[in-house]
């Protein structure tokens, strides 16, 4: 309907021939799958969606928006939902560029590279937001919680992909109208397609590599002591939740539940010494196992600190507040939490244990987010 609402406003694509070149390099982009690298989600399909809009207009974009799904392999309700979304956000973006005064091109003169750069910003903007919203969306139906509160930190994660597609889109605009190559540039802009989906494709395993490293330290833990690897998977969908309702950097929030995983590695390098002892070194001994690990840095950072208090009580620099790190504040809250579940109370129970802590062992705002993180039933469950 909306596509149809797009021809009746601004007819048909236009013309005819980078219509077609740009469904081609549609096609061949669609034929990668869109990278995970961490918390971040990058398609390269994304990058033609955005430039089709200045170049070919709305209902062109909308064309063009539908090619993935010749390549989707999903279910037939799902290449729909899919479809439907792809078009909703270019017809989006696409009026967001009108609103700001975007050219309708093709135009070789009179075209300002900086303002061009604005409208092209606005339009991947738009579309970002309209992202965002609809997976803000999905996520408030499923969890019950709050959109106000999972929309900015959707955004967060959508933004980020964007900025990169918006570069992308820019550089084949220019390279298309104002630079006058036409449907010619896209013979530029294939070999690019391949290299960036060869470099997300080394990215996202490098990033899984990452995260199977960890695996095996988890699992050698479980063994010494049963119950780890369960008490590992608690205390990190909590970290991951709290840190979300926090709101923080989507970079931050998955450090924190590598850190959340790993907190009680240092275990294995304990193994037999007295309770006081391992009280007070558990933290240091995860630094001396997990150490030589490069991309554990921060993650490692954040174990280290995870049990000092925000009184000052703490171990084992007697940090007070906001001198812990944020990502140890939130760490020490899943902790705290996770162990409380582990040892047979509710959720609810294990919040109010950490509430009644809070201005003396938690920091306050990690505690407040983790009550809002129950509310949505974003907290993970035990699995029996």
């Amino acid at each position: 309907m909306a596509l149809l609402c797009a021809v009746l406003v601004s007819g048909a694509p236009r013309p005819t021939s980078w219509v077609i070149a740009l469904v081609v390099v549609a096609f061949v982009a669609s034929l990668g799958r869109p990278q995970a690298v961490g918390p971040m989600q990058f398609s390269v399909s994304a990058i033609v969606q955005v430039a089709a809009i200045p170049l070919i207009g709305p209902t062109g974009a909308g064309v063009v928006a539908l090619v993935p799904t010749i390549t989707d392999s999903t279910t037939a309700v799902k290449r729909i939902f899919n479809a439907a979304q792809r078009v909703l956000l270019v017809l989006f973006g696409s009026l967001a560029y009108v609103a700001v005064g975007g050219l309708a091109l093709p135009a070789r003169v009179g075209v300002d590279p900086l303002a061009l750069a604005f409208d092209v910003a606005a339009a991947a903007a738009a579309a970002a937001l309209m992202n965002a919203a609809l997976l803000a969306g999905v996520l408030q139906r499923d969890s019950g919680g709050s959109l106000a509160s999972i929309l900015p930190n959707v955004l967060l994660r959508v933004g980020g992909s964007y900025a990169m597609s918006y570069v992308a889109a820019y550089l084949l605009v220019v390279l298309w109208s104002p630079a006058g190559l036409g449907w010619t540039s896209a013979l530029f802009f294939l070999p690019s397609i391949v290299v960036i989906q060869w470099s997300l494709r080394q990215l996202a395993e490098e990033w899984a590599v990452r995260r199977e490293v960890c695996t095996p330290f988890v699992t050698a833990l479980d063994t010494r002591h049963p119950g780890a690897a369960e008490s590992s998977r608690l205390a990190a969908d909590a970290a991951k939740a709290i840190a979300a309702a926090v709101g923080v950097r989507p970079s931050l929030v998955d450090k924190v539940v590598v850190a959340a995983h790993l907190r009680d590695v240092g275990l294995l390098a304990l193994e037999g010494k007295p309770a006081a002892i391992v009280r007070r070194d558990q933290a240091a001994a995860s630094a001396s196992v997990l150490g030589g690990i490069g991309f554990l840095a921060t993650p490692l950072t954040y174990i280290a600190g995870h049990h000092e208090r925000v009184d000052g009580q703490g171990r084992p620099e007697g940090l007070v507040g906001e001198q812990i790190p944020l990502g140890s504040r939130i760490l020490a809250v899943a902790d705290a939490w996770s162990d409380a579940v582990m040892a047979g109370r509710t959720a609810e129970e294990a919040v109010r244990l950490c509430e009644s802590s809070v201005d003396s062992a938690w920091d306050e705002v990690c505690v407040n987010a983790l009550r809002r993180a129950h509310g949505r039933g974003q907290l993970p469950a035990v699995v029996p």
